[in-house]
């Protein structure tokens, strides 16, 4: 797999989407459309739901694929101004959503990645943390997995960061991409912390809520993380 970039937002709450199992579900607003397995009625998603610490939306895309392995961010590319250690290590984090059915999966980390040379500001303030995940969409309802649902946890200081597509070029790496039901995708995110983060970082999954069409169960929104480093 490759790298891809990101943008710097403070995670923001994002609305419900919809689900549906097997039959077709029309959109009431801005939300994604899902559908759920055979013998299950459609599901309709709920604009108005709240979705916890969603992130803002930075980059989507529509295709997703499965792939290999990848290798982490290329260094080569961008040059930096004063940039932080730079370090990349393999880690097996894991969050299951075991509504939806969907798995995600931390597979490396790289901080301190060099800034582009026409950035000095950003350099002095931010440093760049890339992770590399493994989407794995359930097969229960159409819900689709998407990076913008991650965000990075930092601890000291306190940081809800949103992915950042700022970067995507300079890195030559596969970007993750929204994965639709029961398929997979592996590749990195990007996220811009605060120069100074400390090691403690978790990764999390922002689910919004989703209402089912024709029967009165809901799906609420829910925030999963689980720890990259200590």
């Amino acid at each position: 797999m490759k790298t891809s970039a990101p943008t710097t937002t403070r995670p923001s709450t994002a609305s419900g989407a919809r689900l549906r199992r097997l039959a077709v579900v029309g959109l009431v607003a801005p939300v994604v459309a899902l559908a759920a397995c055979s013998g299950e009625s459609p599901v309709t998603a709920d604009p108005t739901a709240p979705a916890g610490t969603t992130p803002a939306a930075t980059s989507t895309s529509t295709t997703s694929r499965t792939s290999a392995t990848s290798a982490p961010p290329t260094t080569a590319a961008p040059t930096t101004a004063a940039p932080a250690k730079y370090s990349t290590r393999t880690v097996k984090a894991v969050i299951k959503d075991p509504q939806l059915g969907h798995t995600i999966t931390a597979l490396r980390i790289s901080r301190g990645l060099p800034f582009p040379k026409n950035q000095p500001v950003g350099a002095e303030a931010f440093e760049i943390v890339g992770v590399k995940v493994e989407f794995a969409a359930g097969s229960r309802y159409s819900a689709s997995l998407d990076p913008k649902m991650l965000t990075l946890i930092a601890t000291d200081p306190k940081q809800n960061v949103a992915p950042t597509a700022e970067f995507g070029k300079a890195y030559k790496a596969d970007p993750l991409l929204t994965t639709k039901r029961d398929d997979r995708d592996r590749g990195w995110v990007f996220f811009k912390v605060d120069k100074g983060t400390t090691t403690a970082l978790r990764l999390a999954f922002n689910r919004p809520a989703y209402a089912v069409s024709t029967t009165d169960k809901s799906i609420p929104a829910k925030t999963f993380s689980v720890v990259l480093t200590k």
